[in-house]
């Protein structure tokens, strides 16, 4: 069964940037994507200051298996870091 994951960033205003990913982290998304362990790449809405990125994976062992990766461990944790720092509030569903 699929297992969604879902990203929500609120921005203080437009001028803030949310984080850009490594080129390392979204090949990683490619190699997940490739081998079928991810059925939908992160897709991006916004709705004013609010951006959500949804990505869904074949299940959730997939899902724990990427976010056991380094290179996806190092994305969450400057991902982080940018978001404190810019006052970037943000939540993350998985299983939605």
């Amino acid at each position: 069964m699929s297992y969604k994951v879902r990203t929500i960033y609120t921005k203080p205003n437009a001028e803030v940037s949310l984080h850009t990913p490594s080129t390392e982290y979204t090949a990683l998304i490619d190699t997940y994507f490739n081998a079928g362990k991810i059925i939908e790449k992160p897709v991006e809405s916004i709705d004013g200051l609010t951006h959500t990125y949804t990505m869904i994976f074949n299940n959730e062992a997939s899902c724990d298996e990427f976010k056991a990766e380094s290179v996806a461990a190092g994305n969450f944790t400057i991902r982080e870091n940018h978001c404190n720092s810019n006052s970037i509030s943000y939540s993350i569903e998985q299983g939605v």
